[in-house]
């Protein structure tokens, strides 16, 4: 049980990558990586951090062309430091996520797409089995061949015991209800692992969604997370993926929290206007995110009392971002435990409870 007397999972933590993972792609992909790595370099400029908190300790990449982050913390590259912070920060256990760098797509080449995905999973399989009771891993597929995705988070899930998978919230030109992406939610829903979005909007060889119209990295941050949340809340209720697989459970992750209830609201008021545009379903949109759709929220976020109150205690969960430049390390476990307009009451939901139902994870004692 963590420093504070309570559970707590982390439901959206990032690192698990070993250093040099990037090496260990076949060599017939080699040259690809590089320049997969160099159209990073060139897509992430003017975000504080490289995207992580720096570490002078931990310095990467420079000339190597096969790195791509400058200095990170030592516990987004190496398990032992990881529990040092987890500890510090009073996390029991903590769902780790791998980069959001266009993976699912790479190069628009879907056999690179399946080798990078890949090579990560496996590495970050390594990272997680230093302590697995404490860290866990969600898969990246490389959703640019659904076909292929899908054995992707197959593999993971039976020969790592990865307990979910994340995708960006749209594939290039692709939005996440089409049909073609049915093999995948299929697949997870059989396996009983969560789904979750993140972020996306912004990676190399991306289709723009609403951040085209943005020219700083202020602009396009604040808004690809939420606006790409929005878009797959739609996909998942209107699209009809929710309905055509009733047992799957999806996270939305690092996208806020306040925008839900408004938007949850605007899609029913939609559809009860015109249900006819929306042949996949047949009831309020809302009622097929109520009680297997999550969203996590960061320790400040004002709304969240509201979101609490308007949509219901078991829908947010806590999470630590763990280490990006933005998040409130090694204090997000305080800040949000110590805030008096949220109510000790939904503690256990928030902190853990509401994690554990999206993961299908064991609360620890």
């Amino acid at each position: 049980m963590g420093r504070f007397g309570f559970p707590v999972i982390d439901a959206d933590g990032h690192g698990g990558e070993p250093r040099g993972w990037r090496r260990r792609i076949p060599d017939v992909h080699l040259s690809q990586m590089k320049a997969y790595v160099a159209s990073m370099r060139a897509k992430y400029t003017n975000l504080p951090g490289g995207g992580q908190r720096a570490d002078a300790d931990a310095a990467l990449g420079g000339d190597d062309e096969l790195e791509f982050d400058t200095a990170i913390r030592p516990g987004m590259i190496d398990p032992a430091p990881r529990l040092v912070d987890m500890d510090e920060e009073g996390i029991d256990i903590a769902v780790l996520f791998p980069p959001g760098s266009g993976e699912e797509w790479a190069l628009g080449d879907p056999d690179f797409a399946a080798a990078l995905c890949r090579t990560l999973n496996d590495a970050r399989a390594e990272y997680v089995a230093y302590a697995p009771d404490r860290l866990k891993a969600v898969a990246k597929l490389p959703m640019i061949d659904p076909e292929r995705a899908a054995e992707e988070l197959e593999r993971c899930v039976s020969e790592h015991g990865f307990v979910g998978m994340v995708t960006a919230t749209h594939i290039q030109e692709r939005n996440l209800d089409d049909p073609a992406f049915d093999i995948v939610w299929r697949t997870a829903e059989r396996l009983g692992v969560a789904v979750c979005t993140h972020g996306g909007g912004q990676a190399p060889g991306q289709v723009p969604f609403g951040i085209e119209r943005f020219s700083t990295r202020l602009g396009v941050h604040a808004l690809t997370h939420p606006l790409g949340a929005m878009q797959t809340v739609f996909n998942f209720t209107v699209g009809g993926v929710l309905a055509r697989f009733p047992r799957l459970r999806v996270g939305f992750m690092e996208a806020g929290v306040g925008w839900l209830p408004f938007w949850l609201d605007r899609l029913d008021e939609h559809w009860e206007l015109m249900p006819d545009q929306a042949p996949e379903i047949d009831r309020p949109p809302s009622s097929y995110f109520a009680g297997r759709c999550f969203l996590t929220t960061e320790p400040e976020e004002k709304t969240l009392p509201f979101v609490q109150q308007a949509v219901g205690e078991d829908v947010v969960c806590y999470s630590s971002d763990y280490c990006h430049w933005d998040c409130a390390f090694p204090d997000s476990v305080k800040i949000l435990a110590e805030r008096d307009d949220v109510l000790p009451a939904t503690r256990q939901a928030l902190f853990a409870g509401n994690a554990a139902r999206l993961f299908d994870l064991e609360i620890p004692s």
